[in-house]
């Protein structure tokens, strides 16, 4: 699996926190890009079918389609039958339309991450790709967007948020992606006890293109309140009230996570350290009754990673050397992750190493809490590469 390296760039944090831990921080971003091959069969959803729920649609494929379940097989052959079914069903309603079936790209899989380094928190949801039918032609649009809620400052924010989507495309995952919108600005406003609806109204011509209107019905209730706040910085802050960096406080409204700053700090603080797989625990405790809230963060640092081996590719003898000497960090030392970006900028400086780059592909061992490190170097020119085993 390999992971591109788009950039490597410092991070910097409150004064204020600096002053508490005395460091800084640096990190890279990092995408995940795996290497999988389709199965045999997939589940299959659809796109745009506006004018059936998915399940009205699915049932009727299976009364069209002989032994139909709720999975196909990945061949032309069985994707064609359900194309042929769902243009039937749509002349059906004086529509004659164009199907298409996307299967999903090699990417949409979920990569195999349990051999990466500082993936100890990376909670990995249940994932199966699937199969999507949409209309390709004609086109199948978002109608008019309408709010309605028991709050006006939410219905407000909601409107603003969706007025920009009327018109567009009517895609698959559009109703799913527009609820986790809505309920992230309901949190936002501290409606924490909210419920959100969305009915999608019957489609009707519009020119060229079919067009469905969307009704968001929110139900906000109240506005909570902090209750309490908690943080447990770890071994490291044992005995430290980090609550000083904690610029929210008890009695304000709720909204937002009340550790946006001194999280991430505290993350790269640790992974300094050699605690890749630091692991960074918000919980939450809804009070309905008082309308209140009361958060806690905890670090669950997991252990401190070491350089078991390094191994440098592509390079004679003499630039190896230099780039053992440049990198600062040799087996048995504490594994940290600066050293290799702090590497990018000095051999950037470094005659015998003008015009090079590299990868690295960092191997953990989570069992024994050690690194095996490969930097391959190569001539500028192409982009660079993280290499995860």
């Amino acid at each position: 699996m390999k992971v591109r390296l788009k950039s490597v760039r410092g991070l910097s944090f409150p004064l204020v926190f600096g002053l508490l831990l005395g460091a800084t921080a640096l990190g890279s971003a990092q995408t995940a890009k795996p290497a999988q091959s389709y199965p045999a069969h997939l589940p299959y959803s659809f796109g745009n079918f506006v004018w059936w729920s998915d399940e009205e649609l699915r049932t009727l494929l299976k009364k069209r389609i002989p032994g139909l379940g709720d999975e196909i097989a990945t061949t032309t052959a069985a994707e064609g039958r359900v194309r042929d079914a769902l243009t039937a069903l749509l002349k059906e309603k004086g529509i004659q339309a164009e199907v298409q079936s996307a299967e999903p790209s090699l990417s949409s899989f979920r990569p195999l991450m349990e051999n990466m380094v500082g993936m100890g928190d990376l909670e990995i949801p249940p994932f199966q790709p699937s199969i999507v039918f949409s209309v390709l032609r004609p086109e199948v649009v978002l109608g008019r967007v309408t709010v309605q809620s028991d709050a006006e400052d939410a219905m407000e924010a909601i409107s603003a948020e969706f007025n920009g989507d009327e018109g567009k495309e009517f895609a698959a995952g559009m109703v799913s992606f527009s609820r986790s919108r809505a309920e992230e600005i309901l949190k936002r406003k501290g409606y924490l006890g909210e419920q959100v609806l969305f009915q999608r109204m019957p489609p009707y011509k519009r020119a060229e293109s079919y067009a469905a209107d969307l009704t968001i019905v929110v139900t906000a209730g109240p506005k909570y309140r902090i209750s309490a706040l908690k943080v447990d910085g770890g071994p490291l802050f044992e005995g430290r009230d980090l609550m000083q960096v904690v610029q929210t406080k008890v009695g304000d409204p709720a909204g937002g996570s009340p550790f946006r700053d001194l999280g991430p700090a505290l993350r790269a603080y640790y992974e300094q350290q050699g605690f890749a797989d630091v692991r960074l625990k918000v919980d939450q405790v809804l009070d309905k009754e008082h309308a209140a809230v009361a958060y806690s963060l905890n670090v669950v640092p997991g252990p401190v990673y070491h350089l078991r081996s390094l191994t440098v590719e592509n390079l004679n003898s003499e630039q190896e050397k230099r780039v053992r000497d440049l990198l600062g960090m040799k087996p048995g030392d504490v594994y940290l992750d600066k050293a290799i970006n702090d590497l990018y900028h000095e051999i950037a400086n470094e005659p015998s190493l003008k015009g090079y780059s590299f990868s690295f592909g960092p191997k953990a061992d989570k069992a024994a809490a050690m690194i095996d490190l490969s930097l391959s170097f190569f001539k500028e020119g192409g982009e660079s590469s993280v290499t995860i085993k």
